[in-house]
């Protein structure tokens, strides 16, 4: 065993197991029931039998995150469900609520990053501008279903995605990145952004972000009746409605 092939040395392949387990749930919806059983299983299995602490596990899951697959809708589902469950033990719980904010900080950290043409070992985005866009949208529907509160996402979120200084790595290709990014957050999220999380003028910097690159039909998969949206800001001094589709100009407010 202290060579490195005993029982308590296969952490990697355990949380490889439970990541690959909820990217199937990007990818299928007719064996969600049956996804989720196993995956509750195996999660609280592993942390019953200590193969591996909640802080390990969440290390080895979150990078599901900026992997490729299909849509977050049900992982976030998932993650949702099984933290509320009456049977859901405090450790599959902590391990629910650690994953979403560790997987938010690393997006956050990962909002200033130079998107070069290709990924590279030095990024903190795996799988480069691709999984940057791919996070966007875990965090997206990680906000949509709950799991991440208006307070985490005002600390960690809001300024590193709205307010950026460049200088001189300062590209078309990352300024896309961050348009295609900030576009799979808001239709992720839906209108919960808007409810009190995002002010006035954030929300403002993020539809400009995409305006300015879906005029150009820089915008994968753009569809406009997926991002218009309509709220009521709670900002005191805008006591109005905020609707936003493309083209609208700041003065609609």
């Amino acid at each position: 065993m202290s060579n490195g092939n005993g029982f308590h040395n296969c952490k990697d392949p355990i949380s490889s197991k439970v990541r690959s387990r909820l990217s199937w749930l990007t990818k299928t919806q007719s064996k969600y029931d049956l996804i989720a059983r196993n995956l509750e299983y195996l999660i609280e299995y592993v942390l019953r039998e200590r193969f591996m602490t909640v802080d390990e596990l969440v290390e080895g899951v979150s990078y599901v995150a900026w992997e490729d697959g299909g849509s977050f809708a049900n992982v976030g589902r998932f993650l949702k469900e099984f933290r509320d469950a009456p049977h859901s033990s405090e450790q599959a719980r902590s391990f629910v609520s650690q994953l979403c904010s560790h997987v938010l900080r690393w997006f956050t950290i990962a909002s200033v990053e130079y998107f070069p043409t290709e990924s590279h070992n030095g990024m903190i985005s795996s799988g480069g501008g691709k999984g940057f866009i791919r996070a966007a949208s875990f965090v997206g529907h990680l906000i949509g279903w709950g799991l991440l509160s208006p307070e985490l996402v005002r600390q960690h979120l809001i300024k590193l995605l709205t307010d950026h200084y460049y200088g001189y790595t300062e590209s078309f290709r990352s300024n896309l990145v961050r348009a295609n990014a900030i576009y799979q957050l808001f239709t992720a999220a839906g209108n919960t952004l808007l409810q009190g999380v995002f002010e006035a003028e954030d929300v403002w910097i993020c539809f400009e972000t995409i305006d300015a690159q879906s005029k150009e039909g820089n915008i994968k998969e753009y569809d406009a009746a997926r991002v218009k949206v309509r709220c009521t800001t709670l900002a005191k001094s805008l006591r109005q409605n905020l609707t936003w589709g493309p083209g609208t100009s700041q003065g609609s407010l």
